[in-house]
């Protein structure tokens, strides 16, 4: 429904559990800017503004 791509549900599925930007980039080998603007285009995708939101809106939906 949302239009992710694969990285940004790999990343979602990170907030949701929890993990820093810091520590995504350093899982999926990216910068942790490049991380920030995922981050940007989910929340976007998914009309939130916050990342208590994003996660919620994840688990709701079944996306993670």
């Amino acid at each position: 429904d949302f239009d992710l791509s694969e990285r940004e549900l790999e990343l979602l599925q990170g907030l949701v559990h929890g993990e820093t930007y810091q520590t995504l980039a350093k899982k999926f080998f990216i910068s942790p800017h490049t991380v920030k603007t995922h981050i940007k285009h989910i929340y976007k995708k998914l009309h939130v503004h916050s990342r208590a939101l994003a996660v919620r809106v994840a688990l709701e939906r079944g996306l993670v």
